[in-house]
């Protein structure tokens, strides 16, 4: 979801609405030597507060159940972001900016970081796409990363190997002068070493393995395949490039599914602490309307 004009009339709703609140507000408390929400006041704003949470709450309902034709669902994702941003100064009108009791106080601290991470939340889905789309040419499906990374060790192995038969000694009825030439025996170690940086580095990289970590640095990996392209004769420069390529496309992968994981685990911080936030409410509200 990208913050854009469309955002705009929501916006000033939720300031109208928070400013319609504070003319009610302030001659309340101005004139009220114990405000808080067991007055008529805080009744209301603590009802108008648990009714935003409850709509908040509504969109888990409509992303589980999308066959149900209720309203677009970007419209639901900005009614989620600005009415559950609005139930932040309806709160603290409800408690009048204090908390009173261990349940309020702990009310009160779980809406303040219910809210605050739902607008980190909305940071990282306006920011991550464009990030995403100018960082990772190679984007992919994310549940399909796994498969294509087996696919890149296949790919990898292929052109490791197309390396070795460039430069191996030319025998047969098929052998060329060329061919017979790369066998001199000064190419055997520069050959020596490039397999032994093929198993000890890019192999272990792309198969995930601690080993290979010192690839992801993209100035390390460009550096060591430019040492490869020097020592090794011009045959050698197509599989060398298409390796290189793996490797970067590797890299791609790793930071998509980075960037996933940032995803993914802002939601498993903010949707059980909205959990947690309305069944405590619900929980307050019925303590208050029985005592």
């Amino acid at each position: 979801m990208r913050i854009d004009h469309t955002h705009k009339p929501w916006m000033w709703t939720t300031i109208a609405a928070i400013a319609l609140s504070l003319l009610i507000y302030v001659p309340y408390v101005l004139h009220n030597r114990a405000p808080g929400g067991a007055t008529g006041i805080g009744l209301f704003f603590g009802s108008v507060a648990l009714g935003l949470m409850v709509f908040a709450a509504l969109l888990s309902l409509r992303k589980r159940f999308p066959i149900w034709r209720i309203g677009r669902a970007q419209t639901w994702m900005r009614a989620h972001l600005w009415l559950g941003f609005l139930a932040l100064p309806m709160v603290l009108f409800h408690a009048a900016f204090h908390a009173r009791g261990p349940l309020s106080f702990i009310l009160m601290s779980l809406t303040w970081i219910v809210v605050i991470s739902g607008i980190i939340g909305a940071w990282l889905q306006h920011t991550l796409p464009t990030k995403m789309f100018r960082e990772v040419p190679y984007e992919t499906i994310y549940d399909q990363i796994a498969s294509i990374e087996k696919q890149l060790i296949t790919e990898a192995d292929d052109c490791a190997t197309q390396v070795t038969e460039c430069l191996a000694p030319g025998v047969g009825a098929g052998a060329t002068v060329v061919l017979t030439l790369l066998t001199i025996p000064e190419l055997q170690d520069e050959l020596a070493s490039f397999e032994k940086f093929y198993s000890a580095e890019v192999r272990p990289y792309l198969s995930r393995e601690q080993s290979g970590a010192v690839m992801r640095r993209r100035e390390y990996s460009d550096r060591r395949f430019e040492t490869f392209r020097k020592l090794l004769p011009e045959a050698a420069n197509g599989p060398i490039a298409a390796l290189e390529n793996i490797c970067e496309e590797k890299r791609q992968l790793d930071h998509q599914a980075r960037m996933h994981r940032v995803m993914h685990g802002w939601l498993l911080c903010h949707l059980p602490l909205s959990a947690a936030l309305l069944l405590l409410a619900f929980i307050h509200a019925f303590g208050a309307l029985r005592y």
